[in-house]
């Protein structure tokens, strides 16, 4: 079921717990004999998402003191979303997850482009330093299970990374 779908659901089913429990709908004998209903389906939210660069862990120019640094990417190479590990949950879903509600440009691969070159002047004391890679979203993510009686379950919690099809240089100033 799609995560729409299953969003759909699950708030149809509290309107229409709500409705009974509220008495709205059509009226118990008594409140005690109402028994909540909703969707039963196990559901992966993201709880948390911080945008940040992801180095593609081949590409780094170091230069100074002083001058310029300059960067071609001379390796193709691929950032991959990753997920915490013995997670139940794919990095596929994941991704699916992150693209729905962090951002519709979030992937699970980029694929980095070979020729790109940047220059960048570096202050007269320091050293210069880029880096290339693309740009993503490192997440936190629950895995629960919300039971027919609305009673949600929390099967799992962890971290991942996902890219999104932004890609580009870092630079940064170190003293050394």
């Amino acid at each position: 079921m799609s995560l729409s779908r299953r969003s759909s659901a699950i708030a149809a089913s509290a309107v229409l717990a709500a409705s009974s429990i509220l008495g709205l709908g059509a009226s118990p004998a008594s409140a005690a004999s109402v028994t909540p209903s909703c969707a039963a389906d196990a559901v992966l939210g993201i709880t948390s998402a911080t945008y940040h660069f992801m180095w593609d862990n081949a590409t780094w120019f170091h230069d100074g003191p002083g001058g310029s640094v300059t960067g071609t990417v001379q390796t193709q190479r691929t950032i991959s979303a990753t997920i915490s590990a013995g997670a139940e949950v794919s990095t596929d879903e994941l991704v699916v997850a992150a693209k729905a509600t962090v951002s519709s440009s979030a992937t699970k691969s980029l694929v980095t482009t070979l020729g790109h070159t940047y220059t960048h002047t570096i202050p007269a004391a320091d050293y210069g330093n880029l880096k290339y890679g693309g740009w993503g979203y490192s997440v936190s993510w629950t895995y629960e299970y919300r039971q027919s009686n609305c009673v949600i379950k929390v099967l799992q919690k962890g971290t991942g990374q996902v890219p999104t099809v932004a890609q580009g240089w870092y630079y940064y100033n170190t003293t050394s």
